[in-house]
């Protein structure tokens, strides 16, 4: 009897303990929660509260935009700090499907709010729209100097903010700030609707959202499959762009420098492609001359083993695709077969490739 009644006591203090315990778990997890939650709610309304630069913005939307596109193209101009939050405050006002089309006045130091209001306003005009097609394989300056041509802004104005614009996507992390014309390669070729009087950053804008949208996660697999970075994808696809214009060569091309840069038959790892040397030429020239080919430059695979330091044009999906799909073959070499065409012939020896050569061009 004693010793029911010893376990008895022994339980109930046991229980008593537990219970104890549970209620210091409780009460920890709650403090610990409340000081996370006080911490976050600080955050947010620091993000909801944000104020940029006192800096004036012409924000253009056109017809159809949805809300969600308009608060990520708000976030990318720097205008609001979120676009998630100012997605949540929208629900606050009873949340818009589409905002008006038109140009809205902005500036940097506006709240949420504030950017909310405006744009469910009346714009301070209509924006129609008119059309340009960027061919695959421009670069930078070539984009520049077509909008220049057609009298949107001058040229140093687009390569400017190409250079030093705020831009947020994630696949422009890796690209080293520094680099020259450090958006080349990622502004996607392609036929674009755009306001009239666009500005840099508008026109810059859109061609980075179509190079996000085409360079999808099969491109990512592959590309991590293969063991190299999106950088490097893009710098194979522009020369893969600038070397043929034959869809059925991008992926020989493509074999052909996969093979440079990999094979023990090529142990210089010099892609000696004339594109990387032409595209550091102040004037272009139908053909290389030697002493050309001798030039100080990064971008020059005659000299610098392995990719060059960054693109040499904006290759279009095709390109990107072959860079990641090089061809069955093992050739080496490649020379211009038919200038009409464009078309090479391709081959795997230095011997057969130097016979080529002097044939085609005694033809």
């Amino acid at each position: 009897m004693k010793l029911d009644r010893v376990i008895n006591v022994g339980l109930y203090f046991l229980g008593m303990a537990f219970n104890l315990a549970i209620i210091a778990v409780v009460g920890f997890a709650v403090w610990h929660f409340t000081l996370q939650g006080i911490e976050w709610g600080e955050d947010l309304a620091y993000a909801m509260t944000y104020e940029g630069p006192h800096e004036v913005v012409e924000f253009v939307l056109e017809v159809d935009t949805s809300a969600a596109e308009v608060a990520r193209m708000l976030e990318e101009q720097g205008i609001i700090n979120s676009s998630l939050l100012f997605q949540a405050e929208l629900f606050l006002f009873g949340r818009p499907d589409y905002y008006s089309a038109g140009t809205y006045t902005l500036n940097r130091n506006m709240t949420n709010t504030d950017v909310h209001l405006t744009l469910r306003g009346r714009p301070d005009d209509f924006a129609p729209e008119q059309v340009i097609r960027i061919p695959e394989g421009w670069t930078i300056r070539d984009m520049a100097m077509y909008f220049e041509y057609r009298e949107f802004f001058p040229a140093e104005e687009f390569i400017r903010v190409a250079q030093y614009g705020h831009f947020s996507f994630a696949f422009l992390r890796d690209i080293p700030e520094d680099r020259p014309n450090r958006l080349e390669g990622y502004l996607f070729p392609d036929t674009y609707r755009i306001p009239i009087n666009p500005s840099p950053y508008d026109i810059i804008s859109r061609m980075l959202r179509a190079f996000d949208t085409v360079v999808d996660e099969s491109i990512h697999y592959r590309a991590e499959y293969l063991g190299m970075t999106l950088d490097e994808v893009i710098i194979m696809a522009s020369i893969i762009e600038r070397e043929t214009r034959l869809a059925h060569e991008r992926p020989m091309v493509s074999q052909v420098i996969h093979s440079r840069l990999n094979s023990p038959q090529w142990p210089s790892r010099l892609l000696q492609m004339c594109s990387t040397v032409a595209y550091v030429l102040d004037i272009p020239r139908a053909r290389l001359l030697l002493v050309d080919l001798q030039i100080d430059s990064p971008y020059n695979t005659y000299i610098h083993p392995g990719l060059p330091i960054g693109p040499i044009a904006n290759p279009g999906e095709a390109a990107i695709r072959a860079a990641l799909y090089p061809s069955d073959t093992n050739y080496l070499f490649f020379v211009l077969m038919d200038e009409a065409t464009g078309a090479h012939y391709f081959t795997r020896t230095y011997a057969e490739h130097s016979a080529a050569d002097a044939r085609f061009r005694n033809q």
